[in-house]
């Protein structure tokens, strides 16, 4: 009997969580696999705990987690629950996503068939509407320090077969092998949230794992579709910030050149933005990522303080050098 761990993590969003957990209960599994779906409530409080406690099934269990850990701190409760009760796999699921019935046994036949797949994703297509694809493959591209998809579904055969040992895939629905998981380690929780699976993916292939995209399989998503500029603050807290640890950790030798120069850069061209936007609260945000960033310090965003004098010193002089290029 091979086991996986469904993991789902809710925050203030029970209705959608509901939903997931069904469309994974409609799941067409053959008699050899075991699925057991444990979600976890990421300090929600007591309104969300008791929807989802009389919402649920009797045969999902909830984890209440009494403070928001964010999606790596969360997340991370049912990966050491998979690590410490004998399953195989352990299945990442947004909680604002809906799996297709066939999905899960596709995904665990794929990686049953290589003993050094350590992740899978399905396809990720809009909720709703499955001709638009959001996700089926990616790569690091060290040079720019940027990521590199496929142009289209179409095209994903052959992306994913010309970089078969650099794919990485998004955490949206990430199936992780237990076994890969004994050898990396869990998500990275200085990140809180964002960037972790980039971090997984590079941990993995660092570690001689392969990612695979199971092409056959889909998972709809409700995936941000407005201007990025809207979101909140602590996006891009977060974006910034872990962008940072990211590049610092992963990016190889040879790209390292004034690599710390290049995110001020990057981090101050946004955050001008913002402000050339009217959103100083998000700009704001942006610099305090910056200097964590490069500070290292990881966790929940702290965003009610002052941005340090270093960084403000610093935007003339990104806005004067930004104008001679």
């Amino acid at each position: 009997m091979t086991k996986v761990l469904i993991s789902i993590l809710n925050w203030h969003g029970a209705d959608k969580t509901l939903d997931c957990v069904q469309s994974v209960r409609r799941s067409i599994l053959p008699g050899t696999l075991q699925c057991d779906i444990r979600v976890v409530d990421n300090g929600s409080g007591a309104a969300q705990v008791e929807a989802l406690k009389a919402g649920l099934p009797s045969d999902v269990a909830l984890v209440v987690n009494p403070v928001n850990t964010g999606f790596t701190g969360g997340q991370n409760l049912n990966i050491r629950h998979a690590l410490a009760n004998g399953y195989d796999y352990v299945f990442l699921l947004n909680n604002d996503t809906v799996v297709d019935p066939r999905a899960i046994a596709e995904i665990i036949r794929e990686m049953s068939s290589d003993p050094r797949c350590g992740a899978a994703s399905p396809v990720i297509a809009r909720l709703g509407n499955r001709d638009i694809v959001d996700f089926c493959g990616a790569i690091h591209e060290w040079r720019n320090i940027d990521t590199l998809r496929p142009s289209s579904l179409a095209d994903a055969p052959r992306f994913l077969s010309a970089h078969a040992d650099q794919v990485w895939a998004v955490g949206t629905a990430l199936m992780l092998k237990v076994a890969a998981l004994r050898e990396v380690g869990v998500l990275d929780e200085r990140m809180f949230a964002y960037y972790e699976d980039d971090d997984m993916g590079a941990r993995l292939i660092a570690g001689g794992w392969c990612t695979r995209i199971v092409l056959s399989a889909v998972v709809e998503h409700a995936c941000f579709d407005g201007d990025m500029y809207q979101r909140q603050p602590y996006f891009f807290y977060l974006m910034t910030r872990n962008a940072i640890f990211f590049a610092l950790k992963h990016v190889p030798s040879g790209y390292r050149k004034g690599l710390r120069l290049r995110y001020i850069d990057r981090s101050l061209v946004m955050a001008e933005k913002l402000f050339s936007q009217g959103h100083a609260d998000k700009a704001n945000a942006c610099m305090l990522g910056l200097a964590d960033g490069l500070a290292g310090r990881g966790g929940a965003p702290v965003l009610d303080r002052p941005v340090p004098l270093w960084v403000r010193a610093l935007r003339p002089l990104s806005r004067a050098w930004n104008a001679r290029r």
